[in-house]
């Protein structure tokens, strides 16, 4: 192939220069110089004749990284442990939009918890980062000489934040609004204490969380009166001889739990089949199995059956620690919203939630299913006036397609956590998500709330070779492995990417090692 050097000229003598006017042959010959020359001579860069044009060199070099980078993931993903499991992947620049590995990233695939990016992306564009939830206390008839000639009434709206988490103690903000009170005067109650949970709809676990999951508190249940996670935290640890009871106490310690311990301390290393179950009636819990005198003390977070009930009950029981009489000693649960007295009831004391990047944080960093759906519904009754899944999911789905551009038939939602099995994503559609995120001010709470590698949360003993390289979203269910995110590649660009395994049949640490092997190979050829 000759070089442009020889063309330039015979390309000139096709019209003899004699016989144009000599300004004319002037202008010619720069035309045809123009047209011949490479854009860099043209600029007034230098002019390198004998080598490839930049822009066809650097097309090279990326096509080859590009390469590389094929190259190294199909490796892994030919490994035995994933040979028979479904796996989809996608990762590209979101600078430019350009995809620069895809394997099936197309295919609905159960996502586990990388489905929280939805509802948190969503919470972020709806609600915004001043957004913060009311819990309100009501009563229903006159304070007289400081007593309340009525029923006390905690009114909730979805509040996630009453617990431990968000305070000194489990109960530092129902201790907050019983001080409002006696600032009020009020040192008496002569009715009772009401748990209203009507903001929300009366479904409050999902159907198809599996039966077991409900006694934890990653399917606890979602309501608009919520406290502690609605969790009761045992710990748990031998007794002090074999055939003992194991010791086993509770927080908060509440009248509304009914424990049974029907455990033995066995001898040191024997296994350990310790376990909880639901006992009869409400607030009953059943402890059975055996524990190992050499084990080590735990805490395990058990569900509440009736998360009303529950936070009624403990803010009744810290009224009265804070000097607050009350006459009936039942609670009473409202859930129909035509029962509520809160629209007629006075206002006495009210508590603001931390803002929503706050409780965006744990949902993503710890992957805290029941925040969650928290989030969910209160979107769907800020948003739609119906706190349910049904109106939640119809605005994720709004989102989704109206606002981030996915395809309609990309994703199924059935909850927020991905605790369902139901829920199906594409991979491509989460690399879509996430490329809103990275380029939209307003999802900053999310970009800020995402684990990171060697640092934070979920991956904070993950990819310690990429310390801080990659901010990703984990999940893990039966079956399921996933990590969606951002990596930080060798010369400093910022790639997105989604990996999914479904149906591996291995344990998750042996997929979760092959998932990180990826992200290695996205960070040092993308």
């Amino acid at each position: 192939m000759k070089s442009s050097t020889a063309a330039a000229p015979s390309l000139l003598r096709v019209w003899p220069p004699r016989a144009l006017p000599r300004r004319g042959t002037r202008a010619l010959a720069a035309a045809l110089l123009l047209v011949v020359l490479p854009a860099a001579a043209r600029a007034g860069g230098p002019l390198n004749l004998a080598s490839p044009r930049p822009s066809v060199t650097a097309a090279r070099a990326a096509a080859a990284q590009q390469g590389r980078l094929a190259a190294r993931i199909d490796s892994i993903l030919g490994r035995a442990e994933l040979r028979r499991a479904h796996v989809g992947v996608e990762v590209a620049d979101p600078a430019t939009g350009r995809v620069l590995y895809a394997r099936d990233a197309e295919k609905l695939l159960v996502p586990a918890s990388n489905l929280k990016l939805v509802v948190t992306s969503t919470a972020a564009h709806l609600l915004g980062p001043a957004y913060r939830w009311r819990t309100t206390v009501y009563g229903t008839g006159p304070v007289e000489g400081g007593v309340l000639r009525g029923d006390l009434v905690l009114f909730g709206r979805g509040d996630p934040t009453l617990s431990g988490r968000y305070g000194a103690t489990r109960t530092s903000a129902l201790e907050a609004l019983a001080d409002s009170l006696r600032a009020r005067g009020i040192r008496r109650v002569a009715g009772a204490v009401v748990g209203d949970e009507s903001w929300f709809d009366g479904e409050h676990v999902r159907g198809e969380w599996q039966g077991y999951d409900l006694l934890w508190w990653y399917a606890a249940p979602v309501g608009a009166l919520a406290f502690n996670d609605n969790s009761v935290d045992l710990r748990i640890e031998p007794g002090a001889a074999a055939g003992e009871p194991a010791r086993i106490s509770w927080e908060p310690r509440t009248a509304y739990v009914r424990f049974e311990n029907r455990t033995r301390t066995v001898a040191a290393g024997r296994p350990q089949t310790l376990d909880l179950e639901r006992g009869a009636g409400p607030g009953a819990i059943r402890a059975y199995g055996e524990t190992p005198l050499n084990a080590g003390p735990r805490t395990e977070s058990f569900a509440v059956d009736d998360a009303a009930r529950y936070a009624a009950t403990v803010f009744r029981e810290v009224l009265v620690a804070r000097g607050i009489a009350v006459d009936a000693p039942e609670v009473r649960v409202v859930s129909d919203p035509a029962r509520s007295a809160a629209a007629t009831a006075a206002p006495l004391a009210e508590r603001l939630s931390p803002p929503l990047p706050q409780v965006i944080a744990p949902i993503l960093l710890k992957s805290q299913n029941w925040i969650a759906e928290q989030l969910l519904k209160t979107l769907a009754r800020e948003r739609r006036g119906e706190g349910s899944w049904d109106a939640g999911l119809a605005l994720e789905r709004d989102f989704l397609t109206r606002v981030v551009g996915v395809d309609s038939t990309a994703f199924k939602l059935r909850d927020a956590s991905g605790l369902s099995a139901e829920n199906l994503v594409t991979p491509h559609a989460f690399v879509q998500i996430l490329s809103y995120v990275r380029r939209s001010p307003e999802q900053e709470m999310v970009r800020a709330g995402l684990p990171v590698a060697g640092r934070a949360g979920s991956l904070q003993s993950r990819l310690l070779d990429l310390t801080g390289r990659v901010s990703a979203k984990t999940g893990s269910i039966g079956n399921v492995d996933s990590l969606s995110g951002f990596a930080t590649t060798a010369d400093g660009r910022q790639v997105v990417f989604s990996i999914i395994v479904n149906g591996s049949g291995l344990s998750s640490a042996r997929v979760r090692a092959a998932i990180d092997d990826v992200v290695r190979a996205i960070a040092a050829e993308a």
